[in-house]
């Protein structure tokens, strides 16, 4: 999902689990992550947690999970909006847990992530 939507807005995907992300001088902060157990990913969380409080930040959360309404967003969204950060967007989709949602994301969910980004791109001018 990362590289679908960076692709579409022009920018760098950075894996959390494999380096820090530099953000200082980012305009709009994309951050993205896996469902586990209803949470997002607990290398990402340490990493928001992690954020120095920032006056009127944009940020967007997107999430693939198992089920409808993730409650990984909400949680993305409340250290954000903690740090300083206004969230202008989200987006999810299903996403392979075990056997449950096999192929998931799929060719079509990618091709939703695409325009998203592009959405995105008109919405806040990314």
């Amino acid at each position: 999902m990362a590289e679908a939507i960076t692709q579409e807005l022009g920018c760098k995907a950075v894996d959390i689990e494999k380096e820090t992300p530099d953000i200082s001088g980012v305009d709009l902060l994309l951050v993205g992550s896996g469902t586990y157990g209803g949470m997002p990913h607990k290398k990402l969380l340490e990493f928001l947690n992690g954020l120095q409080p920032i006056n009127g930040g944009k940020a967007v959360i997107f999430t693939t999970s198992a089920g409808p309404y993730p409650k990984s967003i909400g949680i993305m969204k409340g250290v954000l909006e903690a740090k300083g950060y206004k969230v202008v967007s989200n987006f999810e989709c299903r996403g392979q847990i075990l056997s449950l949602n096999q192929g998931h994301p799929t060719e079509e969910d990618l091709k939703a992530a695409k325009v998203f980004a592009g959405d995105l791109k008109k919405k806040v001018g990314a």
